[in-house]
Order: structure tokens, then C-alpha cells, then sequence
């Protein structure tokens, strides 16, 4: 009896973790957005970054965290950012660009596993954190339709100190990855951009990206860019007006001989800048 209690109660709590996490990361897309794209001051520049969660293209919404930021220097090594708040709304960070090239700065969590099921008379759907391996011991017994998910986000934006380099541009060949065949640092407004996806380490086809504007609030429609990679994992826009963009790329998918989930969910959000022509 003692056991089943603890069961019960177990499960009750990584329910309602499960399903609060679940909905903040299905609700809340995060975005990294830098003060400046590009610095071009002799000796570098302090650039300071914007986090947040939210669906409002930059709209401050709910407080991400930006202690897991990292900055990749165009060496390949990888800084920690400086003066990193937390607030309500929002985190930020500042970091002293003076290095030569293209910098990439990223906020990556960590791989999270979601397990929904259905339960009861009624066939209500229920969530709980937990990944194929550690389901079982927390699904009541009559569970139905179990499937577990993996869900994984990378925040992303790329830097460049003055002449343009890319060797930021590496996959590391895990989860969904993007890689600029563009070089961000020459994206211009009325021009044609081109990025390509990777799912581990492998070009993938039906990568759904989203890329709007800035200023949505102060126009009637989102003028949002819907686009699907092709089989190189590939995807052509052209954003017609100057100013900076977020793209909230996502890739859904059954997963083959996986021990951890049966589908995964997956996301590259990246902030960047089309330049006047």
C-alpha cells in the first residue's frame, strides 16, 4: 500500500512538472537579440543581448535564462558572457567583441523527454516528464496511447567584428542543427537567403521555418515568411524590407530504434539583420 502511495504521489509531481514545462516550451519560443549585429569599432565593442521567451516578435514575455550562454570565438573556443540579470521579463548578458571575425552566440538547453498518454474513462490526455527508459515505472497501469518525445531548442545569433569569417559555421552533428549558407553578416534586404538544416549530422527535409519582422505591433499583419526545407534540408527567402528578423525554425519526426522517445520535436531559433541594399 505504502509503495502504490508513493507511486501515486510520485507521478502527481512529474504530471504537473511534466505539463507545466511542456507548455512553456510549446508556448514560449525563446530568442537571443544582440544590441548590434556587427561591430566596426577600432579595438571592439560592448554588445549587450536580450533574452526572452515569447511569441511577439520581440516582445519581452517571459524570462529565459541566459547563464548557459555561450560565445563561440572564431577560433573555435567558447566564453562565457559578462553581467548576466535575471529579471521578470526578461535576461541579459554583455560581451566584449574585439576578436577578428564572425562570432556565434548561443543559449542551448538541455534534451527533455515528454511522455503523453491517456488515461481514464474519458481517454484524457496527460503529460509527464519522463523518457521511455523511466516511463514505465511512473504510467498507471491502465495507460493508453503512450508516446514519448524529445524536445530540444538552440537560440542562436551570429556576430562579426570587422572582415566576415566562418568557421562558427560547423555543425556539431546532434539534434537539429542550422548552418548559414548565407553568411549572415552579408544578408541584404530585397536578396535572396539561403540556410540549410541538419538533423544529426544529416541534411532534413521538412524543416518548418517562420521568420518575421520586427515591429509587429505597429502593423495589421504578422508579414511572416513560411518556408519548408527541401531534401538537402536547404530553404530560400528574400526578406524585402531592412531591419532584424527572428526565425523559428521546427522539425517534427518519428524516431528509428530510439531507447529514449518514439517522435522528436526540435527547434533553431535565430535572430539576425537584413541590411539596407
Amino acid at each position: 500500500m505504502k509503495n502504490t502511495k508513493l507511486k501515486v504521489a510520485l507521478l502527481a509531481s512529474v504530471m504537473a512538472v511534466g505539463m507545466a514545462a511542456a507548455t512553456t516550451a510549446n508556448a514560449h519560443p525563446r530568442w537571443v537579440l544582440p544590441s548590434h549585429f556587427t561591430v566596426s569599432k577600432e579595438g571592439g565593442d560592448w554588445l549587450t543581448f536580450d533574452v526572452t521567451a515569447s511569441h511577439g516578435t520581440f516582445v519581452f514575455d517571459k524570462p529565459a535564462g541566459s547563464e548557459s550562454a555561450q560565445v563561440i570565438m572564431p577560433d573555435g573556443r567558447k566564453e562565457r558572457p559578462n553581467f548576466v540579470i535575471r529579471g521578470k521579463r526578461r535576461s541579459i548578458f554583455d560581451f566584449y567583441f574585439e576578436e577578428q571575425g564572425t562570432h556565434k552566440v548561443q543559449i542551448n538547453n538541455t534534451p527533455t523527454y515528454y511522455t503523453q498518454y491517456k488515461a481514464g474513462r474519458r481517454d484524457t490526455v496527460k503529460w509527464l516528464k519522463a523518457s521511455k527508459a523511466e516511463r514505465d515505472q511512473l504510467l498507471p497501469e491502465k495507460a493508453r496511447d503512450v508516446s514519448t518525445q524529445l524536445s530540444f531548442t538552440r537560440a542562436e545569433s551570429y556576430i562579426t567584428v570587422g572582415k566576415p569569417s566562418s568557421s562558427v559555421f560547423e555543425i556539431e552533428g546532434k539534434l537539429l542543427e542550422m548552418k548559414p549558407t548565407t553568411h549572415p553578416a552579408d544578408i541584404v534586404a530585397g536578396e535572396d537567403v539561403e540556410f540549410q538544416f541538419f538533423y544529426n549530422g544529416q541534411p532534413q527535409a521538412d524543416v518548418v521555418a517562420e521568420i518575421t519582422r520586427e515591429g509587429t505591433l505597429y502593423r495589421n499583419h504578422q508579414e511572416q515568411i513560411d518556408v519548408i526545407s527541401d531534401e538537402q534540408g536547404r530553404i530560400t527567402f528574400n526578406p524585402n524590407v531592412a531591419g532584424r528578423y527572428v526565425m523559428k525554425a521546427n522539425y517534427k519526426g518519428e524516431l528509428i530504434d530510439n531507447v529514449m522517445a518514439e517522435k522528436t520535436s526540435t527547434n533553431v531559433h535565430l535572430t539576425f539583420e537584413a541590411l539596407l541594399p
